[in-house]
């Protein structure tokens, strides 16, 4: 007998891209390998799981949303429902048109949504910016209170938060640059729902990061291409030798949390 509610897997910054000897300016590593490898090993887990949440990122800048196709093709492999959340690399109308099947009337500028698994709510906020140019998040302020409605309702069940951008500096100057610039608003809503929050998950920093403020639990996925390496007051950014991609897999009981660090074997 077992009282786990659900287990889902927490990956993040695949950065597909049309072209495949794609690497941009921070790195000399194409993305589709570990990509293609992260995937094969997730499917290979010998344990259940309940759905993937990808928190961004999904492509790098792509100019028209067909390209999301190549997103559908590959991360259609996976064993298990995917839900999307988009980055600042993405376009959220393209990933509901493409990815999530919505119909032109349903298509929304931002990509916020709800769902629930097994007694669970899940909610999805988009902090990416119609912008290619821009890195940075931000929530505005019709989408805080539509999260405040839904954090702040008289709801018992066990919540999970997913989001692309890290909402609270991480004492990394560059990295905090880019930060969701209005992130504090966000934590200050999270707040009231700390008794059944179980964790807020994003993606945006490629790095594994833990942090705790006022009981509410924040955690990072690595990227599905390559890996930063931080350190408290860090100037300069800096890539992690080995940068196999990872993921993380969330099991919620009635009890608690656990999130395990997977990488991958490349």
């Amino acid at each position: 007998m077992t009282d786990r509610l659900l287990t889902f897997i927490h990956i993040s910054d695949t950065h597909l891209h049309t072209d495949p000897t794609y690497t941009g300016q921070f790195t000399d590593v194409v993305s589709r390998p570990g990509v293609d490898a992260m995937i094969r090993q997730i499917n290979a887990l010998p344990f259940d799981i309940d759905f993937i949440l990808h928190t961004g990122d999904v492509m790098t800048d792509p100019l028209t949303s067909d390209e999301y196709a190549l997103a559908r093709d590959v991360l259609g492999q996976l064993r298990w429902p995917v839900y999307y959340l988009s980055g600042n690399h993405d376009r959220a109308q393209a990933i509901q048109q493409v990815l999530m099947n919505r119909p032109p009337a349903l298509i929304t500028p931002a990509l916020n949504y709800e769902f629930d698994v097994n007694g669970v709510q899940v909610v999805c906020l988009d902090s990416s910016i119609p912008d290619p140019t821009t890195h940075h998040g931000y929530i505005s302020p019709e989408q805080l209170a539509w999260a405040d409605q839904r954090f702040a309702a008289n709801d018992d069940r066990p919540l999970v938060v997913g989001v692309h951008h890290h909402p609270l500096p991480l004492n990394v100057p560059w990295l905090d640059k880019i930060v969701m610039t209005n992130g504090t608003d966000l934590h200050r809503i999270l707040v009231k729902a700390r008794h059944r929050l179980r964790g807020v998950f994003y993606g945006h920093i490629h790095e594994n990061v833990v942090t705790v403020r006022d009981g509410v639990n924040y955690y990072s996925a690595l990227s599905g291409w390559f890996q930063t390496r931080t350190w408290h007051n860090q100037q300069m950014a800096q890539n992690e030798p080995m940068h196999n991609p990872g993921f993380n897999v969330v099991t919620l009981t009635k009890q608690d949390t656990f999130v395990r660090f997977y990488r991958v074997k490349l």
